[in-house]
């Protein structure tokens, strides 16, 4: 189910942006989108403009194929957003850093007993994708993981004849 495997990877990115090298950088992880922010809870001092520097995990598509009889092949593709926001155009290799220490990350633990596995026949890519909007700056990783399939209930039933 692509709920199981969506909480298991948004702990893991959770607990691994807590790690010591990574938690002075202050690093929020959010689910799918950032909050949302509208102009009246800003008014009333609930909310921020300051999501930076965050990490954004957001399932994308999932599939399921039946193989055999009761054997299921299930897999999720996962995007992950990473916001940053650095003093100098040239730091922008801060940002794709962050994106190279979370695909280490995901890489080392790729087979996470009872958790999630990445699909390393497929491509896991960290991409820049900032145009001139310093001093933010965005990158995207996309990755594949084997999903937990949902499996059939088959019934067997037996004639007897006497």
């Amino acid at each position: 189910m692509i709920q199981h495997t969506e909480k298991h990877l948004y702990d893991f990115l959770k607990k691994i942006m807590e790690e010591e090298n990574m938690k002075n950088k202050g690093f929020k992880v959010y689910r799918g989108f950032l909050p949302s922010n509208d102009f009246e809870d800003r008014e009333n001092g609930k909310k921020t403009n300051d999501y930076f520097p965050f990490v954004i995990l957001r399932a994308v598509e999932f599939s399921q194929e039946r193989e055999n009889f009761n054997d299921y092949n299930s897999f999720a593709d996962f995007e992950i957003w990473i916001g940053t926001k650095e003093e100098k155009e040239k730091d922008y290799i801060n940002n794709l850093a962050v994106g190279d220490y979370i695909r280490e990350k995901i890489l080392e633990e790729s087979t996470k007993d009872g958790s999630f596995a990445v699909d390393q026949t497929k491509e896991f890519k960290v991409t820049f994708h900032s145009d001139a909007s310093e001093p933010y700056f965005y990158s995207r990783i996309t990755f594949s993981v084997y999903a937990e399939p949902i499996t059939s209930k088959i019934e067997m039933f037996r004639r007897i004849v006497k």
